[in-house]
Protein backbone atom coordinates (compact mmCIF):
# COMPACT_ATOMS: atom_id res chain seq x y z
CA UNK A 1 0.00 0.00 0.00
CA UNK A 2 1.73 3.06 -1.20
CA UNK A 3 1.66 6.18 1.41
CA UNK A 4 -1.19 8.16 -1.34
CA UNK A 5 -2.98 4.72 -0.56
CA UNK A 6 -2.82 5.37 2.84
CA UNK A 7 -3.93 9.08 2.49
CA UNK A 8 -7.31 8.98 0.70
CA UNK A 9 -8.02 6.41 3.28
CA UNK A 10 -7.14 9.08 6.30
CA UNK A 11 -9.15 11.22 4.49
CA UNK A 12 -12.11 8.83 3.67
CA UNK A 13 -12.19 7.58 7.30
CA UNK A 14 -11.86 11.64 8.20
CA UNK A 15 -15.16 12.36 6.25
CA UNK A 16 -17.37 9.64 7.45
CA UNK A 17 -16.33 10.47 10.85
CA UNK A 18 -17.44 14.04 10.16
CA UNK A 19 -20.79 12.65 8.68
CA UNK A 20 -21.32 9.98 11.44
CA UNK A 21 -21.15 13.16 13.87
CA UNK A 22 -23.60 15.18 11.84
CA UNK A 23 -25.79 12.56 11.95
CA UNK A 24 -25.60 12.14 15.50
CA UNK A 25 -26.01 15.68 16.33
CA UNK A 26 -28.91 16.26 13.80
CA UNK A 27 -30.39 13.10 15.48
CA UNK A 28 -30.21 14.66 18.58
CA UNK A 29 -28.13 11.99 20.07
CA UNK A 30 -25.46 14.09 21.14
CA UNK A 31 -25.58 17.82 22.13
CA UNK A 32 -24.20 20.88 20.28
CA UNK A 33 -21.77 21.12 23.50
CA UNK A 34 -20.13 18.08 22.21
CA UNK A 35 -19.58 18.58 18.70
CA UNK A 36 -18.08 22.05 19.60
CA UNK A 37 -15.75 20.22 21.73
CA UNK A 38 -15.08 17.76 18.88
CA UNK A 39 -14.70 20.58 17.01
CA UNK A 40 -12.47 22.63 19.46
CA UNK A 41 -9.80 19.83 20.12
CA UNK A 42 -9.16 19.01 16.40
CA UNK A 43 -8.23 22.49 16.00
CA UNK A 44 -5.91 22.80 18.28
CA UNK A 45 -4.46 19.43 17.30
CA UNK A 46 -0.77 20.46 15.88
CA UNK A 47 -1.31 20.08 12.00
CA UNK A 48 1.88 18.82 10.18
CA UNK A 49 1.48 17.55 6.81
CA UNK A 50 5.05 17.27 5.78
CA UNK A 51 6.81 18.91 2.96
CA UNK A 52 5.42 15.70 0.66
CA UNK A 53 2.90 16.29 -2.36
CA UNK A 54 0.05 16.08 -0.08
CA UNK A 55 1.36 18.49 2.39
CA UNK A 56 2.24 21.35 -0.53
CA UNK A 57 -2.17 20.69 -1.54
CA UNK A 58 -2.45 20.61 2.20
CA UNK A 59 -1.16 24.24 2.63
CA UNK A 60 -2.62 25.38 -1.04
CA UNK A 61 -5.86 24.79 0.15
CA UNK A 62 -5.42 26.35 3.17
CA UNK A 63 -4.37 29.12 1.88
CA UNK A 64 -7.21 29.24 -0.84
CA UNK A 65 -10.16 28.68 1.35
CA UNK A 66 -8.63 31.66 3.18
CA UNK A 67 -8.20 34.06 0.32
CA UNK A 68 -11.83 32.64 -1.18
CA UNK A 69 -13.51 33.48 2.53
CA UNK A 70 -11.71 37.19 2.10
CA UNK A 71 -12.95 37.47 -1.61
CA UNK A 72 -16.43 36.76 -0.58
CA UNK A 73 -16.47 39.49 2.34
CA UNK A 74 -14.75 42.19 0.31
CA UNK A 75 -17.85 41.37 -2.70
CA UNK A 76 -15.30 39.76 -5.34
CA UNK A 77 -16.64 37.18 -5.77
CA UNK A 78 -20.49 35.42 -5.85
CA UNK A 79 -21.24 34.21 -2.31
CA UNK A 80 -22.33 30.90 -3.23
CA UNK A 81 -20.86 27.19 -2.24
CA UNK A 82 -20.00 26.50 -5.47
CA UNK A 83 -18.48 29.82 -6.64
CA UNK A 84 -16.18 29.41 -3.61
CA UNK A 85 -15.43 26.25 -4.51
CA UNK A 86 -14.17 26.63 -7.94
CA UNK A 87 -12.48 29.97 -6.74
CA UNK A 88 -10.36 27.63 -4.35
CA UNK A 89 -9.92 25.07 -6.62
CA UNK A 90 -8.40 27.17 -9.37
CA UNK A 91 -5.93 28.79 -6.55
CA UNK A 92 -4.67 25.40 -5.33
CA UNK A 93 -4.22 24.19 -9.27
CA UNK A 94 -2.39 28.10 -10.00
CA UNK A 95 -0.10 27.74 -6.96
CA UNK A 96 0.70 23.92 -7.73
CA UNK A 97 1.26 25.19 -11.18
CA UNK A 98 3.60 28.16 -9.90
CA UNK A 99 5.94 25.33 -7.70
CA UNK A 100 5.65 22.87 -10.59
CA UNK A 101 3.54 20.45 -8.64
CA UNK A 102 2.22 17.94 -10.82
CA UNK A 103 -1.83 18.20 -10.56
CA UNK A 104 -3.60 15.79 -12.13
CA UNK A 105 -7.02 13.71 -11.08
CA UNK A 106 -5.54 12.25 -8.07
CA UNK A 107 -4.32 15.62 -6.96
CA UNK A 108 -7.60 16.98 -7.35
CA UNK A 109 -8.83 14.58 -5.79
CA UNK A 110 -6.83 15.44 -2.37
CA UNK A 111 -7.37 18.44 -2.69
CA UNK A 112 -11.28 18.84 -3.27
CA UNK A 113 -11.03 16.83 0.22
CA UNK A 114 -8.85 18.92 1.69
CA UNK A 115 -10.82 22.02 0.70
CA UNK A 116 -14.00 20.44 2.59
CA UNK A 117 -11.84 20.17 5.89
CA UNK A 118 -10.37 23.66 5.86
CA UNK A 119 -14.03 24.95 5.22
CA UNK A 120 -15.02 22.89 8.50
CA UNK A 121 -12.43 24.43 10.46
CA UNK A 122 -13.24 28.08 9.97
CA UNK A 123 -14.45 29.58 12.93
CA UNK A 124 -18.19 29.48 12.50
CA UNK A 125 -18.79 33.43 12.02
CA UNK A 126 -16.43 33.13 8.83
CA UNK A 127 -18.87 30.70 7.23
CA UNK A 128 -20.85 33.15 5.24
CA UNK A 129 -22.61 30.97 3.36
CA UNK A 130 -23.13 27.86 4.62
CA UNK A 131 -26.27 28.82 6.87
CA UNK A 132 -24.26 27.84 9.90
CA UNK A 133 -24.13 31.01 11.33
CA UNK A 134 -23.39 34.97 10.35
CA UNK A 135 -21.44 37.96 10.45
Amino acid sequence: MSQSDITLIAIAVAVILAFVIMILFTKKVIRRETVEGIADVIRDLPVTMGSGLFGKIYEYSRTAVLAVEQLVKNGEIEPDNEARKNKAMGIVQKAAQVDDVPFGAQESEIADACIEAQVQQLPRNQKTVSGDAGE
